[in-house]
């Protein structure tokens, strides 16, 4: 990650504090900044999160698994809406998923600020489109690409 990322991401959260009228800790604003900041160039997997999950706890996965199926749960939740829900499942079901992986990886102030950090983050308006796969790519999964919008292009 680097500083650039983390000023445009720390843009983004500010913006949306503005927009949503809340006030994130300073704890939350950094986590918030920091985990867009690493997202901006590593790729989100918004499918199977509860499958994922159920994985996690059945093998006893090590706390940084969970703490990442939270931060995607939290990022999908706020900019890939409607890929997630495509299928039946609900936002509230996958805002629920997160806070559980964030208590199950031990970060209990997280887990209860996910509420405020969806706010913030869907609050900030960023720009995301969905790409159809190349032909090249051997798994047919879709693409998704977050934008930080015109101003932010790092």
């Amino acid at each position: 990650m680097t500083n650039t990322y983390l000023s445009a991401a720390r843009d983004l959260v500010i913006k949306g504090m503005c927009e949503s009228q809340v006030a994130l800790s300073v704890e939350l604003e950094f986590y918030l900044a920091s985990t867009l900041a690493h997202y901006i160039d590593h790729p989100i997997m918004p499918d199977r999160l509860t499958l994922r999950l159920m994985d996690m706890v059945q093998r006893r996965a090590r706390r940084v698994e969970p703490r990442e199926l939270g931060d995607e749960c939290l990022i999908s939740c706020a900019f890939f809406a409607a890929r997630l829900t495509r299928h039946g499942g609900t936002i509230v079901h996958y805002a629920g998923l997160g806070q559980n992986a964030y208590e199950i990886a031990g970060m209990p102030d997280v887990a209860h600020g996910f509420p405020d950090m969806l706010d913030v983050l869907q609050a900030s308006k960023p720009i995301s489109r969905e790409h159809p796969p190349r032909s090249d790519d051997k798994a047919q999964e879709e693409h998704t690409v977050l934008f930080l919008g015109q101003r932010h292009r790092y």
